[in-house]
């Protein structure tokens, strides 16, 4: 091995750079090339006086350790913060509704956790209580199934498309009837296998298998930094010792010649034996023309926008204390999320004020997303307005956008993450591919990912 070279400068080839100078000798040549002219790529921390805003993800699972070794790797463990606990709700048709407490990403924990919530009528609330009790006669599948049919068998359609869908939604911003089950939450089905059907399986998940549980702990299960997520891809650019840096560098195709690849780039070539790709699936098929371009065809990205709203605190009168609310596709309003920053993550706002960070775009209706940073923003305020009294204007509003966003995770995703990386291995020996496309959208999927790929590069000399 002669040299590395890393497409992409987000938190995934930043990590790839980072772990490449710990694990690989010292007379490899790393380079990375980022097309735009800033580091970091989804992660982006808009700072304005006191507030910092995130424009792209806020939080990490904390449960998911991948990301918490990175940031005492870099000596940023001391800026580690959790996020505030507090009822969260769902806006249905006819208004907001606690989310039942002792439930997991919708799915109860108890049998009575829906007892006395108002999203389901006594007759609902009834057949589910059944279902959880005498479980339908459905086996456990024993190939990748969707998640949505493997949940409506289980514990019915109203919970799933008022509860479940709003919830993984906001997380996977795609089509819970065509997600992959095995790649999204296997815990369900094992837990299912283990102890013969979902409720006993989901009675007995370990605590860190747990994800989003409501009304269960007084620490929250997310965690961010103080100074915002920003910090953590600058301290790793700074970190960044035998790494060749090159902005502004938009790599339009890859070559093979002997030996390894070379990259036409608009500042140039590069020569590389080894390869690195944290780019959109959309790219690896321009680049790679040799590989399933079926699969990476398919995996077109959901866009969504977020905006975010500054308040002075007696502008703005909030439905409810609490974390904020996801969105029923019943609901009838355009947005799909809101976050109470302020309440969620009160280190990242002064007293005084309200912060509140808006989510739009749903997976066949993103059009939003295309839409002016100003009908957005009116967009918001008059969905938000139903919901709450507004009244005077933002005095800051932060309008961002993901148009390369988050990537369908369909069934059978996994096996066919694995067939690509085999045949990667026969047509593009020495090019890695990592990012929120292949092993989880998460960012600490995504370094464990890399991670763990660099390491084997090393072992193979």
């Amino acid at each position: 091995m002669r040299n590395v070279t890393i497409v992409g400068g987000g938190i995934t080839g930043l990590t790839a750079a980072f772990y490449a100078e710990r694990y690989l000798p010292e007379d490899v040549t790393i380079k990375l090339v980022e097309t735009s002219g800033r580091l970091g790529g989804k992660i982006d921390t808009f700072e304005t006086g006191e507030f910092a805003v995130e424009r792209g993800p806020d939080s990490y699972v904390f449960r998911k350790t991948a990301m918490t070794d990175l940031i005492h790797d870099v000596g940023l463990g001391d800026e580690i913060v959790r996020n505030g606990v507090g009822q969260a709700y769902v806006l249905h048709h006819d208004g907001l509704h606690p989310i039942p407490k002792q439930t997991v990403m919708g799915i109860p924990l108890d049998v009575d956790a829906f007892k006395d919530t108002t999203l389901l009528s006594e007759e609902e609330h009834a057949a589910l209580r059944t279902m959880l009790l005498s479980p339908p006669d459905v086996e456990a599948p024993k190939t990748d199934v969707s998640l949505g049919l493997y949940l409506r068998e289980r514990v019915g359609d109203p919970i799933v498309d008022r509860l479940i869908e709003p919830l993984l939604s906001g997380i996977y911003a795609g089509d819970i009837d065509k997600m992959s089950a095995l790649s999204t939450f296997p815990q369900f089905i094992e837990g299912e296998k283990k102890y013969g059907n979902l409720y006993e399986g989901m009675r007995h998940l370990r605590p860190e298998q747990r994800v989003a549980e409501v009304g269960a702990k007084k620490v929250g299960q997310f965690a961010s930094l103080k100074r915002g997520l920003k910090s953590l891809t600058d301290r790793l650019a700074e970190r960044l010792e035998r790494t060749e840096i090159v902005l502004n560098c938009s790599v339009e195709q890859v070559e093979e010649i002997e030996g390894g690849y070379r990259l036409l780039t608009n500042r140039g070539d590069i020569e590389s034996d080894h390869l690195i790709l944290t780019v959109p699936p959309r790219l690896i098929r321009q680049f790679l023309p040799k590989v399933d371009s079926d699969f990476l065809a398919d995996m077109k990205p959901h866009a969504t926008a977020t905006c975010s709203l500054v308040f002075k605190q007696g502008d703005i009168k909030l439905p409810f204390v609490g974390t904020g609310f996801v969105t029923s596709q019943e609901a009838g309003v355009t947005i799909t999320a809101c976050t109470f920053i302020d309440q969620k993550w009160p280190h990242a706002v002064p007293e005084g004020y309200h912060v509140l960070r808006v989510f739009l775009g749903r997976p066949g209706a993103d059009d939003i997303v295309d839409a002016s940073d100003e009908e957005i923003v009116a967009t918001a305020l008059r969905d938000l307005g139903g919901l709450m009294t507004i009244k005077a204007s933002p005095i800051e509003t932060v309008v961002s956008r993901l148009r390369d966003g988050l990537p369908p995770y369909a069934v059978f995703h996994s096996d066919r993450v694995r067939a690509l990386r085999a045949e990667m291995g026969r047509v593009y020996p020495g090019i890695l591919l990592a990012g929120i496309a292949y092993d989880g959208i998460g960012m600490p999927d995504c370094i464990k990912s890399v991670h763990e790929q660099i390491k084997a590069l090393a072992k193979e000399g």
